[in-house]
């Protein structure tokens, strides 16, 4: 037969308000009328209550439970206190850590009148008291007192009371005074029984208790609902959890964020609760953090933690934490715009054109450089192709969607370069816009940033840059606070950095770190046979003789791929032909002597060049065979003013 608890209830209101909270008191017993009296003696303790302190407010309600003892484990009970007794109190007590529990104590004057009515019952014969220790200590005092041989059995463990009985009638006891269970098997067995009874004053004394704790227990519970209610309307999840990682808060948006909705999470062992991984190795980790970004499932989380402490003495830990994948989704979209806005790599290794097994092989290289993500170091003479070598490996990266971000490092005077690379903070400096301005290193987060021209930044930006490297993180200027960024670094230069770290002009420990991957990029006369196909794509709508090729071949080409280009450009407007000669290249490429003789010195054919062209200085530039990079570094160089 199924067994079921068995409820006796009686409540009395203290007031007449139906608005006064009942405190619940639960009188958890093995069986019916266990405790002799009960409701009439709570009866009794609630009208005297009321008569000593009528100004209370309090309402009360006693219910009796009864639950057989080697059921005890098995069973929740809900109450704001629990009474019980002996051995029961005992069981209760190791599987009940959430509720108060008052054990009715068996006093003096409760042994004595069972012990007396047992001599009544069955003469002077041996009494094996048998219970818990809180029970029956000192009974062995009362042999004299009362004069009847008397033998202590201490139980704590209701499996072996049988082979207790069993010693006590080994021991020549004839009566056994104990609990129900108890006192069945002696029964079964023979022996005549007496249940202890409990007295009045004893019953009495444990509602009081129960009183004090319901009370206590009950503003407690309204604290803890304050604070839960708080916990359950913020924005954050918290989990907190106890020194043996069990749960004592887990609130809505905890569950929301972590979908996770069973309403009885306090008290279980959270491992039983959160998937293994790096978010539960924070929680139960003895370590305090101010911020980690963590992966659960699909969601990326931003968590603190930080333990809990009652009087120095650390009594658990707890975790706050946000779901920051919508962050990440709407920075995405952000980047994306940016991406649109420009900030984007134009050419892939499929534009590069070449016949020559020297590019061949450079472009082998620079593909595997693009699956890993450390930084680069490309080096090559001016318009051998820096940065379509920059953009062909970001295309062919994982990084490829993101932001590719130029910047030529001997365009712009250092402070605006360092405003350029860090942004700055809204009032940072007279003229900065209103709200700040992002940096390249902020509009290239996980994308590519090119520092062209890495060799003329100054030492001072220098050690900036190299801290952005090491820590992964900038400060914007005029501002304190600390922004992470994920960047690649593809750096390009025409200058030898070793020997500028030799002569002290550059950072040692920057170089390395820009130049954990070289890419060597060979200058145009090292790969003639690439001159005769270079010259037919930037040609591509007018023919050009074998002959043509083959006197384009013979030339230097100082400024490489871009002055080879400039040239072609220039042929295509100068000829009015379809066709291109080996006497048109001749009769437009440039007359060394005459150009010797024209332009004593750079900085006169800079200016020349500028005059000619109005200060124009794209123009300037193209007719030099120069890239706008290497004409800005050639104004900085000889101080010439375009203003």
């Amino acid at each position: 037969m199924d067994w079921k608890p068995v409820l006796l209830k009686f409540k009395l209101r203290v007031t007449e308000s139906g608005e006064i909270p009942l405190i619940n008191i639960k009188l958890v017993v093995p069986r019916k009328g266990y405790i002799k009296d009960a409701m009439e003696r709570f009866e009794e303790f609630i009208l005297q209550e009321a008569r000593d302190a009528p100004e209370e407010n309090i309402g009360f309600q006693l219910e009796e439970v009864v639950i057989p003892t080697d059921k005890i484990h098995k069973v929740k009970v809900d109450a704001d206190v629990i009474i019980s007794r002996g051995l029961v109190t005992k069981l209760l007590k190791e599987h009940n850590e959430s509720i108060p529990i008052v054990d009715i104590p068996v006093q003096g004057i409760d042994l004595i009148r069972s012990l007396v009515e047992c001599k009544e019952r069955f003469g002077r014969k041996k009494v094996a008291v048998i219970g818990a220790a809180n029970m029956i200590y000192g009974v062995e005092n009362l042999e004299s007192i009362i004069d009847l041989p008397i033998q202590k059995y201490i139980l704590n463990d209701i499996t072996v009371s049988n082979r207790t009985v069993d010693q006590a009638v080994s021991d020549g006891c004839e009566i056994v005074m104990s609990g129900l269970n108890t006192n069945k098997y002696a029964e079964r067995i023979g022996m005549q029984t007496m249940l202890i009874e409990t007295g009045k004053e004893s019953f009495r004394q444990a509602l009081v208790e129960a009183k004090r704790l319901a009370i206590v227990s009950r503003i407690e519970q309204e604290k803890a609902k304050r604070y839960q209610t708080i916990l359950d309307h913020a924005y954050e999840g918290v989990i907190a959890v106890d020194l043996k990682k069990r749960v004592s808060v887990f609130n809505s948006s905890a569950q929301k964020i972590l979908s996770i909705y069973d309403k009885n999470l306090i008290g279980v062992p959270v491992t039983g609760i959160l998937n293994k991984g790096k978010f539960l190795d924070l929680l139960i980790s003895r370590n305090d953090f101010q911020e980690e970004i963590v992966s659960y499932g699909t969601i990326q989380l931003s968590v603190k933690k930080a333990g809990i402490f009652l009087k120095g003495k650390k009594t658990g830990d707890m975790v706050a934490f946000q779901d920051v994948t919508g962050i990440q989704e709407m920075e995405g979209n952000i980047r994306k715009k940016i991406h649109s806005r420009g900030h984007v790599a134009k050419y892939s290794f499929n534009d590069i054109v070449f016949k020559s097994e020297l590019i061949g092989q450079t472009i082998e290289t620079a593909k595997l450089y693009s699956k890993a993500d450390s930084n680069i170091l490309i080096v090559g003479e001016t318009g051998t192709g820096k940065e379509m070598f920059a953009q062909s490996i970001h295309n062919n990266s994982n990084r490829r969607n993101n932001p590719f971000v130029a910047i030529n490092c001997a365009a712009l005077p250092e402070s605006l370069l360092e405003s350029e690379l860090f942004g700055y903070a809204e009032g940072a400096f007279t003229g900065a816009m209103k709200g700040g301005k992002q940096g390249f290193f902020e509009l290239a987060h996980r994308g590519t940033l090119f520092l062209d021209e890495i060799g003329e930044i100054s030492p001072n930006l220098q050690s900036r840059l190299l801290r952005v490297l090491q820590e992964r993180e900038i400060m914007r200027i005029g501002d304190d606070k600390i922004i992470p960024v994920d960047v690649r670094i593809i750096a390009a230069t025409n200058k030898n950095l070793m020997d500028m770290v030799k002569n002290n002009e550059f950072r040692a420990d920057l170089f390395y770190r820009l130049s954990v991957l070289d890419l060597q990029l060979p200058p145009l006369r090292e790969h003639r046979k690439d001159i005769p196909v270079l010259a037919e794509a930037f040609m591509k709508k007018i023919q050009i003789t074998d002959e043509a090729k083959e006197r384009l071949k013979e030339e230097e080409w100082e400024g490489n791929v871009r002055q080879l280009q400039n040239f072609c450009e220039r042929l295509m407007v100068l000829c009015k032909d379809q066709e291109i000669n080996v006497l048109d290249v001749e009769k437009h490429l440039p007359k060394r002597a005459e150009t010797d003789r024209t332009y004593v010195s750079e900085k006169e054919r800079i200016l020349k060049a500028l005059e000619k062209h109005h200060f124009h200085k794209g123009k300037a530039a193209s007719e030099l065979g120069m890239s706008r990079t290497t004409f800005w570094r050639k104004l900085k160089k000889w101080n010439i003013e375009t203003f």
